[in-house]
């Protein structure tokens, strides 16, 4: 498994978090075929919120990330990220430092080194499926688009990362219940094997129910738990 699951799981922190005003700081139970994950959202003294996740697989595999970002008329705005990773012996860390007056973004990847032009919106890379579910929120239901679309960076670069809307709702089982939900592809090149499909339910204010991603190894991700905080 690598970098690519964890950020998935971020966007679980909203479940009931958010009503048509407000966030609220909130902490979630997540479970998987991967482990079970902390994901939790806070708000600092500066206003700025901050979402942090944790696996820790003791000696085999321990995953921290954070993303601290700005909320703006319903688009994030990302400040910083941070990722450490540790699987065996070996380490991975990363991290992105956005410059909103210059429009610029410095990373460190392992080793690597540097700082590139970002357009006037990005996303970091724990805020994409964050940004997926607030839209959802403003759309009405008879005008969800077929296809939405980010810049996002991502290790370096700023990617077009395209979510693939299905016309029909299907019926998913969880954990908390039944719920109808919309299904979100997200879309990669042709002839890739990478599959990551979001669940969304109108019902829950369309919190994401479940996530399907496959990558070297196919995860399938439930809430578990969740509590609102302060």
């Amino acid at each position: 498994m690598n970098k690519k699951y964890l950020s998935i799981f971020c966007i679980f922190f909203w479940y009931e978090a958010i009503n048509a005003f407000d966030i609220k700081p909130s902490r979630a139970t997540l479970d998987s075929n991967v482990g079970e994950m902390q994901v939790e959202m806070k708000m600092l003294e500066d206003g700025t919120w901050k979402l942090t996740s944790l696996l820790d697989g003791g000696s085999i595999v321990r995953r921290e990330e954070s993303e601290v970002f700005k909320l703006i008329d319903n688009q994030i705005h990302p400040i910083n990220y941070r990722f450490n990773q540790r699987i065996l012996f070996r380490k991975y860390k990363a991290s992105a430092d956005f410059d909103w007056q210059d429009n610029k973004v410095s990373f460190v990847e392992n080793k690597d080194k540097g700082k590139i032009d970002f357009p006037s919106r990005i996303l970091g890379p724990s805020s994409a499926s964050l940004q997926l579910r607030l839209d959802f929120r403003k759309f009405d239901e008879e005008k969800i688009p077929n296809e939405i679309a980010y810049d996002v960076y991502w290790k370096g670069t700023i990617k077009n990362r395209i979510y693939e809307v299905s016309d029909d709702k299907e019926l998913i089982q969880t954990p908390l219940g039944e719920y109808e939900a919309y299904k979100v592809s997200r879309r990669f090149e042709e002839g890739s094997k990478r599959s990551q499909i979001f669940w969304l339910a109108p019902d829950l204010d369309y919190s994401v129910i479940k996530i399907y991603d496959k990558n070297d190894r196919e995860v399938e991700i439930k809430i578990k738990n969740f509590e609102e905080l302060g």
